[in-house]
């Protein structure tokens, strides 16, 4: 067995998982409706008994307020329910993520270090792995039967609770994405305000310094000018004094 077939098995269980939370929470969600449409045909049914001391229009009130209570349970549930499949969306993503980057890291760290180690390892866990897979199917299993129960309704439990949860796990991957972008657009942005304010301080650094540099350039030049006119003064001043004597 290679190692990308015992990541793979990792995977698997990961998903398996993944699928037994989605169906316990659609355990919760379908299992809320089915009692609040079963409160519904009760109350409606008591209130249709009494119908004698009632009014028509009091009858259908009481319903109907009935009903706005009973979609606002509804909506909580399934609000709850959503942000749950999320959760479990973001915890599959990650761990996905990560056994991914584990294989990859340990096939480098192989070559690299040219034990030949993977195969054994392999072939040591995979027996332990395929063994946990099996395991969680049968959870993953017994999870579905239960969604059909309480769900009153003979349903493909598996394929729906697979269905939401690549659309969370995909919602999931396409938010640390995001993230990721734009914290690199960020770190950018810092480096790059960093840079220019680095050039910034070269150039004017360099401007500090071409302006001494002029600056000690001119006074050496007035100084040697100086200097010339006073040998100059000192010259005539010395063949004056010759031709006076």
């Amino acid at each position: 067995m290679s190692q990308k077939n015992l990541s793979s098995v990792a995977t698997d269980v990961i998903a398996t998982y993944g699928i037994t939370a989605t169906n316990v929470i659609n355990s919760y969600r379908f299992g809320g409706e089915r009692v609040v449409g079963f409160v519904d045909q009760r109350f409606a049914a008591a209130v249709n008994r009494g119908a004698s001391a009632l009014r028509a229009d009091l009858r259908s009130n009481l319903i109907d307020s009935q009903q706005r209570v009973s979609s606002y349970y509804v909506k909580g549930i399934h609000f709850g329910t959503d942000k749950a499949e999320n959760v479990v969306g973001v915890a599959v993503d990650l761990a996905t993520k990560g056994v991914g980057l584990l294989a990859e890291n340990a096939e480098r760290l192989d070559r690299a270090t040219n034990l030949n180690a993977l195969a054994t390892l392999s072939r040591a866990a995979m027996p332990a792995a395929e063994l946990v897979n099996k395991v969680a199917e049968r959870i993953e299993e017994g999870s579905s039967e239960l969604v059909r129960r309480v769900s009153g309704k003979d349903m493909p439990a598996k394929a729906l609770a697979t269905i939401k949860l690549k659309a969370a796990a995909s919602k999931a991957t396409a938010n640390r994405k995001r993230v990721t972008k734009a914290a690199t657009r960020k770190v950018s942005a810092i480096v790059e305000e960093a840079a220019t304010e680095t050039s910034n301080a070269a150039r004017r650094a360099a401007r500090k310094i071409q302006s001494a540099g002029e600056q000690m350039v001119d006074a050496v030049a007035d100084t040697a000018t100086e200097t010339s006119n006073v040998a100059r003064r000192v010259a005539r001043k010395a063949k004056a004094t010759a031709k006076a004597a």
